[in-house]
């Protein structure tokens, strides 16, 4: 079963239209697997809901869920 990428969605788009700063705080991120609250706040936006976490609850389930899966090391 395919998945989609960022990329077919379109959320490269909407990343071209951010600041570069941003841009490049984004990729970092991405990079060293950090959570990205700002992301998740832009994806609800387009969803059309409320956000349900606050950024704190947001970080913290972010890296409750990160220790939860298949380790190969």
């Amino acid at each position: 079963m395919r998945r989609e990428t960022e990329r077919d969605t379109g959320c490269a788009m909407r990343d071209a239209a951010l600041p570069l700063p941003t841009r490049i705080a984004r990729v970092l991120r991405r990079i060293i697997a950090a959570p990205d609250y700002d992301a998740y706040l832009d994806h609800c936006r387009v969803a059309g809901h409320e956000p349900r976490l606050s950024e704190r609850e947001y970080v913290a389930e972010f890296f409750e869920a990160k220790g939860k899966g298949v380790r190969c090391c």
